[in-house]
């Protein structure tokens, strides 16, 4: 066995938990490992310092009876009905709370925000022109650069560096 396998089983041997065969087996490796035998001689020490701690008083007679007929003579705590106290996590419950038209208005703008996202300064952003990189291969270091790509910072950095165009009104 390795040294590590031995040493998980060294609190069991010190308590006389093991098994005939493991036991056989940490002593066998024992007699031939040092750091072991001097980890075992740790845990003796340690073991003999809870031996001399303070007496356990004796529990008294009918301990046992008496808290169980205590607990079978208390009432159990009732749960009121209703809605729980605690309510599960929702992230969207926020919608629920409005008309059909509002409903509607806040899909329109999420849409209407994603089209316009894309489509800014006339020119789609898209995914050939993020990654290309002036011809680069993304198969190196470059994953880790302050911008990576296909980040959302690279997808700016190229959306930043399209040419502005004269009299488009912006």
């Amino acid at each position: 066995m390795k040294c590590r396998k031995i040493i998980s089983y060294l609190n069991a041997y010190v308590d006389g938990e093991l098994s005939e065969r493991r036991r056989r087996a940490v002593e066998a490796h024992l007699t031939g490992c040092g750091p072991c035998r001097g980890r075992l001689e740790e845990i003796r020490a340690l073991a003999g310092l809870f031996e001399d701690t303070l007496p356990v008083p004796p529990v008294p007679d009918g301990l046992a009876a008496r808290i169980m007929r205590e607990a079978r003579r208390t009432q159990p705590v009732k749960i009121p009905a209703g809605p729980s106290p605690f309510p599960a996590w929702n992230p969207l419950r926020w919608i629920a709370g409005l008309s059909a038209p509002m409903r509607l208005a806040a899909c329109a703008t999420v849409i209407l925000a994603i089209v316009l996202g894309l489509s800014v300064g006339g020119k789609n952003v898209t995914r050939q022109n993020v990654f290309a990189q002036q011809g680069k291969d993304l198969y190196g270091l470059e994953w880790f650069a302050a911008v990576p790509p296909g980040s959302i910072g690279s997808i700016y950095l190229a959306m930043a560096d399209q040419p502005h165009k004269k009299g488009s009104g912006q």
